[in-house]
């Protein structure tokens, strides 16, 4: 999901409201594990309404004779549920689809159900809402992210279940329906279209994605770093299709940067490309990610958001959260990577202008720990903490550990086997990191990753510092003040550069305590005392005349 500056506003607003709620998972829901779902829907766009079918193929964990699956009431009707030939009875309530199996089914068994449903829209394409969104002129698109897809079809809509999916889309004959994974057929019939999509890598149900319009499509060939080719397609409204041009010119210079320091595309035996979309539904849907329509502008002005999304693909789509406290694991990297593709482009001053941007936003925009502190509340997980914060943690980790150690750190991370596919928590990143560095790290991610707010959101150092001359040389005493923390301090290790014209003498400190001083001698007396001048550590500094 993209980070854009209005969701900072917007989020800071909603904090303190504590509005949005992520659907809890039912306990109900851990005794089986979903491996695939076959998916077909119907879409009536004069009606805003849509009538779809969904098998579900599953592996039972635990000794069970119910099914449990969400299913949003607000938009879902449940028409019947088979298993075979048996007609199941089951309940709707409470967005839960709770199903009374046949007989008892015991762990490492498996078994098929298939759900028939008919549904409507309350989607207004709002950045914090999702389903299916219907915008005039024939136009329908998802917006799944975090808990949505149950509104649109009964799945297991928590992102530690993935499965691979067969996604099949009936529109009318003019209009082009696409998804993830690659396309296999399209089937004509009575004035109508079946798009029939197939994922072969597994696939959290938050990135399923739909988009139907009058598409125009192009397309161009990518060759990976091992050699491989793949199709990457661009599917845009006819008004923007020569803007667009422009505007993706750059995807595949994108790709194969981040190929060079992530690895491989995850994805490369399918697809990439963008859909375009109506409303506030920017989102990196695997293998296909949405681009909403006021960002076609035909002068590149939004190709830090293609790189935002393009990331996701190893952040977040091949790596996924095991729950939603883990979301800066998405949404810091994949803003981070928007700051390595400038430093790619345009060199590290741009790159340390765009880290710079995010530290100095106003005090109190990032309130909530990066790492979110409930499952459940929307902005506790996709607030500017996840997003600009986490950046910066990787920013300081990077500083901290050397260029070199962090790029093996983040290679290691997104190419381990165990993970790859799967699922992660921030603590299998924080056990990489330790791995790789031979470094104990709890106390950087303990201060920065967890730690709840003090009073304000970052350290806050003020500083003084004198020259006393002493014979031949100079002795500058530094003194600094955590004015704003609490036990322990913040734990900060930084440069002190003293200055006198064009020479300047560096000492690494490490700042620990509430109240601090250190004594830096020098052969000049120096004019200026500048404090982690480089930004390796995030903060506000003030200075205070020395007594």
């Amino acid at each position: 999901m993209t980070n854009k500056i209005s969701i900072i506003i917007l989020s800071l607003f909603l904090i303190l409201c504590n509005a949005n709620v992520i659907g809890q998972t039912d306990s109900s829901l851990i005794d089986y594990n979903v491996t695939h779902y076959n998916l077909a829907i119907d879409f009536d766009l004069n009606q805003k309404s849509f009538n779809g079918n969904v098998e579900v193929t599953a592996d039972i964990l635990q000794t069970t004779n119910e099914f449990t699956l969400h299913a949003s009431n607000a938009t879902l009707t449940i028409d019947s549920v088979f298993s075979s030939q048996d007609k199941l009875n089951f309940q709707h309530k409470s967005d839960l689809l709770t199903i009374s199996l046949s007989s008892i089914f015991n762990p490492l068994s498996s078994f098929k159900l298939k759900i028939f449903y008919h549904g409507i829209s309350d989607f207004k394409g709002n950045f914090e809402e999702g389903g299916i969104y219907f915008s005039a002129d024939d136009k329908a698109a998802t917006s799944s992210e975090p808990s949505f897809a149950r509104k649109w079809f009964p799945c297991k809509d928590v992102p530690s279940d993935k499965a691979t999916a067969n996604i099949s889309i009936t529109v009318p004959g003019n209009l082009k329906a696409i998804s993830t994974g690659l396309l296999k057929s399209i089937d004509h019939k009575n004035g109508m279209a079946t798009y029939n999509w197939e994922t072969k890598y597994p696939i959290a149900t938050y990135l399923i994605s739909v988009a139907v319009a009058p598409y125009k499509e192009f397309s161009e060939n990518y060759k990976s770093i091992s050699g491989k080719e793949m199709e990457i397609y661009y599917y845009v409204f006819p008004e923007d299709s020569i803007k667009a041009r422009t505007d993706f010119i750059n995807t595949t210079k994108i790709l194969s940067f981040f190929e060079q320091i992530f690895g491989e595309y995850p994805f490369i035996d399918e697809k990439f490309g963008f859909a375009e979309v109506d409303g506030e539904m920017t989102m990196e849907n695997q293998t296909i990610p949405s681009i909403q329509q006021n960002m076609f502008t035909g002068d590149r002005q939004y190709e830090l958001t293609l790189a935002h999304e393009t990331a996701h693909q190893w952040f977040g789509n091949l790596i996924t959260p095991v729950d939603w406290k883990h979301t800066w694991l998405n949404e810091g990297f994949a803003t981070y990577a928007e700051a390595l593709y400038l430093e790619h482009r345009k060199g590290k001053e741009a790159y340390q202008k765009y880290i710079n941007s995010m530290m100095s936003m106003p005090e109190g925009t990032y309130i909530t720990p990066v790492a979110g502190r409930s499952d459940t509340a929307f902005w506790d997980s996709f607030s500017p903490s996840q997003y600009y914060k986490g950046a910066i943690v990787l920013h300081m980790l990077r500083r901290m550990v050397g260029d070199s150690i962090f790029f093996e750190i983040i290679r290691s991370y997104i190419s381990n086997p165990l993970l790859k596919y799967s699922n992660v928590k921030t603590e299998d990143f924080i056990q990489t990191c330790e791995t790789i560095s031979h470094k104990k790290l709890d106390w950087f991610f303990d201060q920065w990753i967890y730690r709840l707010p003090d009073s304000l959101d970052r350290p806050v150092l003020e500083y003084s510092w004198a020259t006393i001359k002493s014979d031949s040389s100079f002795n500058t005493l530094v003194t600094l003040h955590q004015s704003n923390s609490t036990t322990p301090p913040y734990f900060l290790p930084f440069d002190i550069v003293l200055k006198m014209d064009s020479i300047k003498t560096t000492f690494s400190v490490i700042d620990s305590l509430k109240s601090q001083s250190f004594r830096l001698p020098s052969k000049f007396n120096p004019a200026q005392v500048l404090i982690d001048p480089e930004q390796n550590i995030f903060k506000t500094l003030r200075r205070r005349e020395s007594n």
